[in-house]
């Protein structure tokens, strides 16, 4: 039996998606995913994953996506299309209606969890099994990289998400505070290369590691489950961790508990204190996300340094006195 599973998206999308699989494969399909060509790399080693129909975005025009997976279907006995599986669905578009909905009418709806609907789309049991998988290079990579502080306490924190929300103003507040009050702290700070502005002023800090474009996605996945501590937005490096045990601060912006980290492990949600939260709206720009006097937006600036540092120290002081 063949089983084909379509998913157009990012990090974190692919993460989502990885969850099914397992399942499939239990089922006796044998599994292929039709995506982008950088979504593959976040599944490229996923023992569950068969196979790869790859295509770039945009090289079927939106309106001709319709009969182009209704013939690819034939090919499959299980046809599985997670597009619009979060955006549209659990999450509301600033361009249709449900971006004009009051928040009210969307937590009606949308409040539900999104791993649980993933399953739901592909007819597979709910056992949540969103995962990254490293290969044994990136493994020992990753490991090497650690023990390069012994004895200390690792933080790696994702620094942006792909939206505007999805920044924290107060990062270098909490890590200037972390350094100050512990001298066994060591921050990684990681992201792509439009990240590397958020490192400005650390470079020659011995504490501080500064990793924004010049590690790859899977040096940062990797590197991530062999930390003590990931801290960040809704961002594709905390959904590939959210299963893990290693210790997680999360800091939410558009998606609730309930949608976001009701199954995660070993999680810290900090939760924005405005009354637009959690909107379960996609932003694009600033038209239905207004920017809030720090320059971040009101969600990211109402979680607050204090918040954030009590959350990470309380980790700290946890793996300090085991």
């Amino acid at each position: 039996m063949k089983a084909c599973v379509v998913r157009y998206g990012a990090i974190g999308d692919m993460i989502m998606a990885s969850s099914i699989f397992p399942g499939l494969k239990a089922q006796g399909y044998h599994v292929t995913v039709n995506c982008y060509p950088s979504s593959k790399e976040i599944i490229k080693n996923d023992p569950h994953v068969d196979a790869f129909i790859l295509q770039e975005p945009d090289e079927i025009p939106n309106a001709e996506l319709k009969p182009y997976w209704d013939k690819m279907a034939k090919k499959f006995d299980k046809f599985i299309n997670l597009s619009e599986s979060v955006e549209g669905t659990l999450l509301g578009l600033p361009f249709r209606m449900t971006g004009i909905w009051p928040k009210e009418a969307r937590a009606f709806l949308m409040d539900k969890n999104y791993l649980e609907f993933h399953h739901v789309l592909a007819g597979v049991p709910f056992v949540p099994r969103a995962k990254f998988y490293p290969t044994r290079e990136e493994k020992q990579w990753a490991e090497n990289e650690r023990r390069k502080h012994r004895g200390k306490f690792v933080v790696f924190w994702s620094l942006s998400g792909s939206a505007t929300h999805k920044i924290s103003p107060w990062t270098d507040d909490v890590i200037s505070r972390l350094l100050l009050t512990t001298d066994d702290v060591v921050v990684y700070l990681a992201g792509g290369p439009e990240c590397e502005i958020l490192e400005a002023g650390w470079e020659h800090e011995p504490r501080v590691v500064c990793c924004s474009g010049k590690w790859d996605i899977r040096k940062s996945l990797a590197f991530a489950q062999v930390s003590d501590l990931v801290v960040g937005t809704e961002t594709g490096v905390l959904n590939a961790v959210g299963l893990e045990e290693v210790p997680k601060v999360v800091l939410l912006s558009h998606s609730s508990p309930e949608m976001l980290t009701k199954h995660w492990k070993n999680t810290t949600s900090l939760e924005p204190s405005v009354p637009c939260y959690p909107c379960r709206l996609l932003h694009y720009n600033r038209d239905y996300c207004p920017k809030a006097p720090s320059g971040s937006s009101y969600c990211a600036e109402s979680i607050t340094a204090d918040q954030i540092y009590r959350a990470v120290i309380a980790y700290h002081d946890e793996r300090k006195a085991a």
